[in-house]
């Protein structure tokens, strides 16, 4: 009788560890990873560094100068109107209010001879994203209407444009490769 209780208990502990030990897995399995901080900072840098990079292939020697792109325009969305005059000309034609945003770039070609423009957008909160996302799509029609008549090949860029949301951030991409930049804008949340 001692023998069959001794052996009772002991299955009856090796069940509680085995019990015990599956709960701890199953927590661990539940306990979803922690989302990857997102710069959007880090972001723009590596987009400048890819439109640089493309701009050298092209035969442009010096495209990055002290952080900034020759042939280009950068804004920041949440500056002041007084330190770039550019903000509200670009808050004005997306239709955006500044306090939708947390963060907010746009790189664009200097000149009107090329469709290149990037924007990458943080939302302030979630139910920003939508209203920011139409913001977006206004800017693809003004731009589809502006170069569809003005230079065809340019057009074509507009065309192939890639509007992404990852959480709250927004990126809006017209440019030669804009998978390029896609790439870019998708390795920041793994």
């Amino acid at each position: 009788m001692k023998k069959i209780s001794i052996l009772v208990v002991t299955m009856f502990c090796l069940l509680l560890v085995v019990a015990c030990s599956n709960e701890a897995d199953k927590k661990k399995e539940e306990t979803p990873e922690p989302a990857p901080k997102v710069s959007l900072e880090k972001m723009a840098t590596e987009i400048k560094e890819q439109i640089a990079e493309d701009l050298k292939a092209g035969g442009v020697t010096e495209p990055l100068v002290d952080g900034k792109l020759q042939m280009y325009i950068e804004a920041n969305l949440k500056d002041s109107t007084e330190s770039d005059p550019g903000v509200p000309i670009y808050l004005e034609r997306m239709q955006i209010n500044q306090e939708d945003l947390a963060n907010g770039v746009v790189v664009g070609a200097m000149m009107n001879v090329n469709s290149d423009e990037i924007i990458v957008l943080e939302a302030a909160d979630e139910e920003k994203v939508d209203a920011l996302k139409e913001a977006l799509e206004r800017e693809k029609a003004a731009q589809n209407q502006t170069w569809e008549q003005y230079l065809p090949d340019q057009y074509e860029k507009v065309k192939k444009n890639i509007i992404k949301t990852n959480g709250t951030f927004l990126i809006y991409i017209t440019y030669d490769n804009p998978e390029s930049i896609e790439k870019i804008f998708d390795n920041q949340f793994k």
